[in-house]
């Protein structure tokens, strides 16, 4: 069963009132999934692990774009997990086309085919060419990116996130524990680290003490360290207190801002200041122009009370000649009620400004090549 043909099941009992532009419209107009058939090469590639209190998670994607769980890191070796039957399941359904795990509605590179997502006969990579020709469910290698969430440690309390501010000092052990089985036994074949799909890499004491200590040896393949970051911490006094080898890693990076103005920026981004983040940027821009920064991020998780901002956001972006500016839905980790979801998520049809929300996706400037709309690419052409 290929993905058209899910959603349509998935659908078909949901009345169209509720859906509006769907997945599925985008799906039946779109000639991508229509003659070819696509890969992703994430769950061939990466390893997350995600602690949410004693339980230690480990997916294959974002948890919130693939949410099936391969193995829990306390009570198995990084191995036993890779390999696992349940990893397994899931690079079939890569492999037979129907991603039959993979949230649709959620997941951009699925809306775009971009990124990990692509055509099955443009894949260049050899070890994924071999993977596609022997339909390998069972890997010979290790993974070759970690994300480690496993640290919810954050200088801010963005109310899209947590409640409020948190340091996990309560987990310390278990958390150490686990970035010690990480470095021990998952970076040997790793090209990638992502610090940190969840919190701060600079406001986790965790994370960032990890950063300062990092030894070369222990993950001789890797080419990159990717920090997800608020950049509230990134300073030039934080950035030199680690070890050249180790700067010279940190090649990517993506900055949560969610606003392009300090009033919006005190609400979205709770215990930030947006006057720092400019001078934070400053400096990033320096390392994005003179190195070892090869790519630059901003990103906006858009909503009720930051959609009218995008634009501006966009020449935040260009001021500091970053390389992309990524915009995203709302979404509700648990941290909203229902009614109060509504009138924030601009993107669903039923937001009283929706309409307002769709003409703004008509100015050119969301056509610039820096501009990624991610899951919210199914408005632009309304």
């Amino acid at each position: 069963m290929g993905i058209l043909e899910i959603w349509r099941k998935k659908l078909a009992n949901v009345p169209r009132s509720l859906i509006g532009k769907t997945s599925l419209h985008i799906i039946e107009k779109s000639n991508m999934f229509k003659n070819k058939q696509l890969f992703c090469s994430k769950p061939f590639k990466w390893f997350e692990v995600f602690r949410w209190n004693q339980t230690a998670e480990v997916y294959l994607c974002c948890s919130g774009w693939l949410d099936t769980s391969i193995g829990r890191l306390q009570y198995q070796t990084i191995e036993e997990i890779w390999n696992g039957e349940k990893a397994q399941e899931i690079r079939r359904s890569i492999l037979d086309g129907s991603f039959k795990y993979c949230n649709h509605s959620l997941c951009p590179y699925l809306q775009t085919a971009t990124g990990p997502v692509e055509k099955i006969e443009d894949v260049k990579d050899e070890d994924l060419k071999v993977v596609i020709e022997k339909k390998l469910a069972i890997l010979p290698y290790g993974p070759r990116a970690i994300n480690c969430s496993y640290d919810r440690s954050c200088n801010l309390s963005c109310p899209s996130c947590r409640p409020e501010a948190n340091i996990e000092s309560k987990f310390k052990q278990q958390i150490l524990e686990i970035q010690s089985k990480i470095q021990n036994e998952a970076l040997k074949d790793a090209y990638l680290l992502y610090i940190t799909g969840l919190g701060d890499p600079f406001g986790s004491p965790f994370y960032r003490k990890w950063l300062q200590t990092m030894k070369r040896e222990y993950m001789p393949n890797l080419k990159e360290i990717f920090l997800h970051t608020n950049a509230q911490l990134w300073t030039p006094k934080m950035w030199g207190t680690i070890a050249k080898e180790i700067q010279q890693l940190v090649k990517s990076t993506e900055i949560s801002i969610d606003a392009a103005s300090s009033n919006t920026y005190a609400i979205n981004r709770r215990g930030g200041s947006f006057e720092r983040l400019i001078e934070n940027l400053e400096f990033i821009s320096t390392l994005r122009k003179t190195g070892p920064l090869e790519r630059v991020t901003i990103s906006m998780v858009v909503q009720e009370n930051n959609f009218l901002e995008m634009t501006d956001f966009v020449h935040l972006g260009k001021r500091f000649n970053f390389d992309r500016v990524f915009f995203s839905q709302l979404i509700n980790w648990g941290t909203y009620s229902d009614e109060e979801f509504k009138n924030r998520a601009i993107h669903l049809p039923t937001h009283p400004k929706h309409s307002e929300f769709i003409s703004l996706l008509k100015n050119e400037i969301f056509h610039d090549h820096i501009v990624h709309l991610g899951n919210l690419a199914e408005w632009i052409n309304l």
